[in-house]
C-alpha cells in the first residue's frame, strides 16, 4: 500500500469537524483545522466542513507534498534509505510533527544505520506506541519490510 493510502486508512476521513485525541479541532483525513491554508480551504469551496472527500484528497496530497520536503531538510540521510523506510519516517511525522520525531533519538540513529529490527523495537517503547500501539505497530512494521 502507498504511504497516501496508509495515511488516508490510519487517520479515516471525516467530513466534519472534531476535537482530535489532543483536543484540536480536525477535519478530513487527520489535518488540523487551524493548519489549513486559504488554498487549501478553497479546494474545499472555502470552508473546512463539510469536507469532501475529493478535497480531502487534493489537500493530503498538498500535505504530503510539504511534509516530505521538510522530512528530507529534518533528516537528510533518509534520502539513501529505501522508500519503505522513508515512508515510515514521513508517516510518523504526518502524526507527530517533524519536531516530534526528532526526539526518537535513538529509534533514528538506528534507522539512520540501517538496524531496521532494533529501531523497530525501540519505537514499539515509545510513548507514541503506548498512545496509539496499533497505528505504531503497523507504521514502524514498514521498516522490516527490506
Amino acid at each position: 500500500m502507498s504511504l497516501k493510502e496508509n495515511i488516508k486508512e490510519n487517520e479515516g476521513f471525516k467530513s466534519y469537524i472534531y476535537q482530535d485525541t489532543r483536543g484540536y479541532p480536525t477535519v478530513g483525513y487527520g489535518f488540523k483545522v487551524s493548519s489549513l491554508s486559504k488554498d487549501e480551504l478553497f479546494l474545499n469551496g472555502g470552508k473546512a466542513e463539510p469536507m469532501s472527500k475529493a478535497a480531502a484528497e487534493q489537500i493530503l496530497e498538498i500535505k504530503l507534498i510539504k511534509l516530505a520536503s521538510s522530512v528530507c531538510e529534518a533528516f537528510p540521510w533518509l534520502e539513501d534509505k529505501p522508500k519503505n523506510v522513508q515512508d515510515v519516517v514521513i508517516e510518523m511525522c504526518y502524526q507527530m510533527g517533524v519536531p516530534g520525531v526528532k526526539k526518537f533519538v535513538t529509534t533514528l540513529n538506528f534507522i539512520k544505520s540501517g538496524e531496521y529490527e532494533a529501531a523497530y523495537k525501540n519505537g514499539l517503547n515509545s510513548l507514541w506506541a503506548k498512545q496509539t500501539p496499533n497505528r505504531a505497530k503497523k507504521v514502524l512494521s514498514g521498516l522490516l519490510d527490506n
